[in-house]
């Protein structure tokens, strides 16, 4: 893999540009500039991160993000073109065309919101990559995010109604960004969507909840706790001593100490 010179990424990702309005011809452009940083060398289990379920280059990230930061500005001058280059990268059975797929979509118009979340919806399977999922729900839901976060909200509320626990994941994952956006006002509306999985977590989403009751308590650990205090006193609400236990370390020392003592306290009354 060659070193990454700045101004020579640049000018390759300059190159590929010019293609835009070309898909097929930009995405040839593509396959060679990721094959010329490609780590042959790098092979699965070597690095902390999962082996991907997708081929990929393994490209650094800067490669990824030059190009992505050539493209934007096309694309939003153009959001038509935009979206089916989106599209066309999103068709090609690589990470990494598909993470950059993900981060262009994020710098599309945002309004309507409807193109951008019907894109999402398409892209979301059974068998979706986890960082492909994060990247949907935060990279290309930037804009949706910051500029129509209630589109974001209803979104989720959809998926998290459906039947099917890969339609529930996503939405799940799409909570995350809201909660980490400190300017987003509206928690309590993430608290009640957040609540029927907080009492009974299906192990498949355990770990979409709990970075969800993480982010929650860095965000707004008073709040969080007591609301989590609330759902282990509700009946039928199997899970959710498990999810305190789980999450406590993420709060305050004082606070974690009182999650703690009620989870103790609701164990010693069923003993009873």
């Amino acid at each position: 893999m060659p070193a990454i010179h700045p101004a020579r990424l640049k000018q390759q990702a300059i190159l590929v540009t010019q293609h835009f309005g070309e898909p097929a011809a930009l995405i040839r452009s593509l396959h060679h500039l990721l094959d010329f940083y490609a780590d042959r060398a790098s092979r699965p289990g070597q690095t902390r991160d999962p082996a991907p379920l997708l081929v990929a280059y393994h490209v650094k990230p800067p490669v990824l993000r030059q190009v992505v930061l050539e493209l934007a500005p096309l694309a939003q001058a153009d959001p038509d073109e935009g979206l089916a280059l989106c599209q066309a990268m999103w068709a090609q059975p690589y990470l990494e065309f598909r993470l950059m797929a993900c981060s262009l979509l994020g710098e599309l118009p945002a309004d309507p919101p409807e193109r951008i979340l019907g894109q999402v919806r398409s892209w979301v399977d059974r068998d979706t990559d986890l960082r492909l999922l994060d990247a949907i729900a935060g990279s290309s839901l930037k804009r949706v995010c910051k500029e129509q976060p209630q589109a974001m909200v209803q979104a989720a509320e959809s998926w998290l109604a459906e039947k099917n626990l890969d339609s529930r994941r996503i939405g799940l994952r799409l909570l995350l960004p809201l909660v980490n956006d400190p300017t987003y006002p509206n928690l309590p509306v993430i608290f009640r969507l957040l609540l029927p999985f907080v009492r009974q977590a299906p192990g498949r989403l355990r770990p979409d909840i709990l970075d969800l009751l993480v982010a929650l308590a860095q965000r707004s650990p008073v709040e969080t706790a007591s609301y989590l205090r609330q759902a282990l006193t509700l009946p039928e609400s199997p899970d959710t001593a498990w999810l305190i236990r789980q999450s406590a370390y993420a709060f305050p020392p004082e606070i974690e100490a009182r999650l703690r003592g009620s989870v103790r306290g609701l164990g010693a009354q069923q003993a009873a």
